[in-house]
């Protein structure tokens, strides 16, 4: 889904020594009192993305990272077995400096839910970014963001042995508030303090920040099929 591309894609890069949640920490009342992401059509694109955004949203590459934004959820067209699909999830930009973005994974994704037991219902985990607003319109909402993945920790060092290099995916040193067992992948915590610590610290530690903007109004050819 181009829109889980949108603000997913570091977590897809990443796929390892990230936050992920089996419940929402955030609602709409932890947005209150901050400026909104501008209601329309967002590009998330790859810095080496070229693409033509005059374009209805169905014609951009992946690579642009295309999604609607709309209160509480980012929305976006898929391919499924051959035909354009529109799917939404569930999305809060709370406040805080710097603020953070929580957004629910596809279903595809609920293996990675943490906490999940035996023979219990399998549901989509919520993950995690910090986010800085780089612009606003006249009115003050967000027309542009700076981002980056909710880490569990400082990344590990690389593993010596290759042989050891997917059992050294995780943090050694989790964050105050994260629950991680050694060698695991990803870490969760039910603390909004602990997490919004961990935005703000993750920022050194990513790859690369990854950067968005809002692009027009959401226009018929931009909307479900």
């Amino acid at each position: 889904m181009r829109a889980a591309l949108a603000l997913m894609a570091l977590f897809l890069l990443t796929g390892c020594n990230v936050v992920l949640t089996k419940a929402p920490l955030f609602t709409a009342a932890d947005e209150a009192g901050a400026p909104p992401m501008k209601a329309g059509v967002w590009a998330f694109e790859d810095s080496d993305c070229t693409f033509d955004a005059t374009k209805p949203m169905t014609a951009w590459p992946d690579c642009a990272g295309g999604g609607v934004v709309m209160p509480g959820q980012i929305a976006g067209h898929d391919k499924k077995d051959g035909k354009d699909v529109w799917q939404s999830l569930p999305f809060i930009l709370a406040t805080g400096t710097p603020r953070v973005a929580q957004v629910m994974f596809e279903p595809t994704m609920s293996d990675l839910t943490p906490g999940t037991k035996p023979g219990e219902a399998k549901q989509p985990p919520y993950g995690y970014a910090g986010v800085k607003p780089t612009a606003h319109d006249t009115a003050g909402a967000i027309t542009a963001i700076t981002y980056w993945v909710v880490q569990c920790g400082p990344p590990p060092p690389p593993a010596k042995n290759p042989k050891d290099t997917m059992k050294n995916l995780g943090t050694h040193h989790p964050l105050p508030g994260m629950v991680m067992k050694p060698g695991d992948p990803v870490c969760t915590t039910t603390s909004k303090v602990a997490l919004r610590g961990a935005a703000k610290a993750s920022e050194a530690w990513a790859d690369k920040l990854m950067h968005a903007h809002w692009v027009r109004a959401a226009g018929l050819g931009d909307l479900a099929p």
